[in-house]
This record gives C-alpha cells, structure tokens and sequence, in this order.
C-alpha cells in the first residue's frame, strides 16, 4: 500500500501518508502558549466537542494549542495527551486536501479533453470520495487517479499514448508461459537481497528521551524460503525479533536519543530470501471438507479488527456464492465478483483507521478498495461462508515499479494457502493492446497463481505488533514501513518518519 509517483501508472495500493508539511498545513496556530494550566484544560474540553462535530481541522489547533499551554505549565503527561489528540483530529482529514473547486479545477486540468458532461458526475457520491469538516466539503487527494482507474478507456488511451503497460507488461511473461510438466505448486525461484534505511535528521527529535522502532524484515511463507537476516545496525540497540518463523517479521529497538550524536539517527538492516513463483492446479472433485475444530479453520474463518463478518458482508457473501458448497468454487465465485464489479481505487487508509472504520465494510458500502482494502474485502467474505482466508503483503517487486503491496489467501485442504490477487489482474484491464483472450487468461491466472515478485512481511491483517507498544497512535493495520513511539516528540511521531524510509530489494 503506497503513494503513486506523479506521473507515473503504477497500479500498487499503498498505505498512503502524505507529506508532513501538508499534515501540519493550517493545523498549528502561531498563538502562543501563556496561559495556565486551567486554560489548557479549557482547550482540551474545547477541542472534544469540536471534534464530535466533525469539525477536525478547528479540533487539531485546539488539541495542539492545549498541548503548547500543558507544556508551559510543566505538565508533561497531559501535553502527550493533546498531542495525541491533534493527531487523531489531522487524521481525520490528511488525506482530503482539496475543497470542491480545487478537485473541478484538478480534473478540468487532468481531463481537458473529456466533454463537460461527462465531467460533471466525478465529484458525486457513488464516483469520488470525499467527507464534511468545518462545514466544508473535502475531497481525496487522489481522486484524479481514481477517475483513471474507474475508466479503462480513458486508461487504456493513456497507456497508448505511454506505449506501455507498467506491471501488466513486465509480468505477462511468466503469466502466459506454459507451466512445467508435473511442477509445482512452487517453482521459478528468485533469490532476492534486500536493504532497508531509517535515515531521519536528528533534528527531527528532541534532546532527551527513548524512541521505540519496529522495523519490518521478511518471514518464511510457503512461498518464501531461505530467509536470511545478515545484520541490523545499531545492533546495540537491538531488543527482540519476532524470528523468520512468525505471522509477522518485527525487528524491536530502543535508542536512546542523548546516544544519536551525528547528523542522522539510521537504521539499516540487510536480509535475502527465496521466492517461488506459485502455481496451483486445483480439481473441485478432489477439493476436501473441511474440519470445523481445526485450529487453522476456527483462526482464519473468525473475525478480526478489519476482517469483519458483519450482517451485511455475510448476506453479500452468500448472495456472491448462491447455493455453492464447494470450498474453491465458493472462493472463485467471489474473486470474479470482485474483478467485474469493484474497480480497482485508491482510498483513504488514515482515515478510516483513524475513524475505526473496517475496510471490508467501506468496500462494500462505497465501491472503493485498492489492494489493501480489494485483499481484506475478498477475505472478509471468504470467512462469512466458511472458507479459511487472510490478507497478506508486504512489497511487490516488479522492476522499474516496486512498492508495498497487499493481496489474499484462501485455504484448501490437501492444497494448503492458494493466493489471489485482485490487484494485479486488473492490471489487464489497462492495457491499450491485449486482446480480450489475453485479459481473461491474465485475470484469471491471479485466481491460484502469483508472480515471484514479492517480499512477504505479514501473513495477514491486524497481527499484533509485540512487543505492545501501548495506547499510543499509531497505523496498526499493516506494517510495512517502521511503527515508533516517542513520548518526548512534541508532533506526531509516525509524521517524523515521512519520506525518511527506503526499501531497495534486487534480485541475487
């Protein structure tokens, strides 16, 4: 889950944070901090209610004028507090830059030559995303990009015009090539050999304190094998990893900040690991039921934080797979509803977290989901009628378009994890030169089958992140870019680490 690149098509879901300058943009008030303590509570109460009337950006610059007042008094607990406050309330709406006018004046600009009429419908309800705050209507910061995904033959004319595909061109080579004789489900390995960096300006911290790291770093999967952690350095700071063998790979440390004497505080680690690419034959008629007491059945068919089974996913669910009771026709079914029914969007992952929104439930309640959300959607309705499943990612490594990735997995007794990526074989659909024939066989090859490009980190959503790190805000849905706590931190700690993390993975 990621940023796109302007300019660039690259079809990825990314958990998306925009830049720190934008997150503070009119959110911090140039009044200073002289009155009492009282006052600061004053602030505090202020700011509640302005935030229970959806008035965000009003709520931030109390909760951050109740800090800057809680920190003059000497109260150190509380102005923690507010700061964490502020940032619940510049959550809210970090992604949602651009008022009505600026988004018509996006899309005339992006779109000058599509007729006006047509034009008109993007900003409405069921076409764009968008929310209320101050009294102002807000609109997604990629609702431009969005417009793209949902009309492939404005895609597939800006694709010509790129005489390329990105992603779609680079893996159909491996997707139309004919599987070996009796191979499988795992071949074509692909070493890879990776290096992450942590480079934040020491300036970006206080003096004094201790900043809490979880750096993410591969495990071992089905398809993932030979892991390998060569070093993490400042290895003295180094308090516990999770092992290669976990649900999630979580390298723990705690540095001391009056330690950091140079210009940057870096962490870096360097790893390698095998990935096969995967190819499963399934036959339905040799398709096993399943054990209902099974820890592995009870553990994936019940629900999560985000992979929710509510009323609701549960009668789609069943209306997707009718009166099918074969566990991978049931999976089938509602992988092809979401291919020709859910185009692929981009959608605002802070904010729902932020708001505690699951996003299987935006999915179906809006029609917006990218890898992330299309991923966690598939599995949600996977469980509801009984069919183990879980999101998994960590990057996608096609070259010339790495960046952090989500898709599914389904299980099958007898077969093990089948993956299905939603994501990628939409990617089909932007082509400006493949056939029809072509199309179908791309989308259906991501239903069982799965390119080696892929650095695994987490094999599902909403894996707790040990060791806990407590109440403090934080993204915990996904971990793909380091998750810190910093309590001496006057602004939002995860803001520190914007634009100052890199994953380089290359191929052995």
């Amino acid at each position: 889950m990621k940023r796109f690149v302007a300019g660039s098509f690259i079809i990825i879901m990314l958990i998306v944070m925009l830049p720190a300058a934008l997150l503070l943009a009119g959110c911090v008030s140039g009044q200073k901090a002289t009155t009492p303590a009282s006052a600061a509570d004053d602030l505090f109460a202020k700011a509640g209610l302005e935030f229970n009337n959806a008035n965000y950006r009003t709520a931030t610059r109390l909760y951050t004028l109740a800090q800057e007042n809680y920190t003059a008094a000497g109260n150190a607990a509380s102005a923690v507090k507010a700061r964490d406050k502020a940032s619940i309330a510049r959550r809210m709406t970090i992604e949602f830059p651009f008022n009505r006018t600026e988004a018509e004046l996006a899309i005339q600009t992006a779109f000058p030559d599509v007729p006006a009429e047509r034009r008109a419908g993007w900003l409405s309800d069921n076409q764009s995303i968008r929310i209320r705050s101050d009294g102002e209507e807000l609109f997604f910061f990629d609702t431009v990009r969005n417009i793209w995904f949902h009309n492939p033959d404005l895609m597939q004319k800006r694709t010509a015009g790129m005489n390329k595909t990105p992603l779609y061109d680079q893996v159909k080579p491996i997707v139309f090539s004919q599987k070996a004789a009796g191979a499988g489900p795992y071949v074509n390995p692909v070493t890879w050999e990776g290096t992450q960096q942590l480079s934040v300006p020491r300036s970006e911290f206080p003096k004094a304190g201790t900043v809490r790291l979880w750096v993410p770093v591969p495990i071992e999967s089905g398809s993932q094998t030979n892991v390998t952690i060569f070093s993490v350095e400042p290895a003295q700071y180094v308090r516990s990893l999770t092992g290669t063998k976990a649900d999630i790979g979580l390298m723990y440390l705690e540095i001391p900040l009056d330690q950091v004497t140079g210009e940057y505080l870096n962490v870096t680690t360097r790893f390698w690991f095998t990935q096969a690419e995967q190819r499963f034959v399934i036959d339905p008629d040799k398709v096993k039921s399943y054990n209902t007491s099974d820890p592995l059945y009870r553990k994936y068919t019940a629900p999560s934080t985000n992979l929710v089974i509510t009323p609701e996913i549960r009668k789609k669910a069943q209306e997707i797979v009718g009166n099918e009771t074969n566990p991978y026709l049931k999976a089938q079914k509602i992988y092809w509803h979401i291919m020709d029914t859910l185009p692929y969007s981009h959608v605002p992952h802070v904010r729902l977290d932020t708001a505690g929104i699951p996003e299987p439930t935006y999915v179906l309640t809006t029609g917006f989901g990218d890898c992330g959300s299309q991923s966690m959607y598939f599995a949600a309705l996977c469980r509801a009628v009984g069919v183990p499943a879980r999101a998994i990612g960590g990057y996608q490594l096609v070259p010339g378009n790495e960046g952090t990735h989500f898709w599914a997995e389904y299980y099958l007794d007898g077969y093990g994890w089948i993956p299905v990526d939603v994501t990628i074989a939409e990617g089909a659909n932007w082509s400006y030169d493949a056939t029809p024939d072509e199309r179908h066989r791309f989308r259906e090859y991501y239903f069982g089958s799965l390119d080696p490009y892929r650095y695994i980190i987490q094999n599902d959503v909403d894996i707790p992140i040990v060791p806990d790190p407590g109440d403090t805000v934080m993204y915990r849905v996904v971990v793909q870019t380091p998750k810190i706590v910093c309590d001496t931190c006057t602004t939002d700690p995860e803001l520190i680490l914007e634009n100052h993390w890199t994953t380089v993975v290359k191929k052995v």
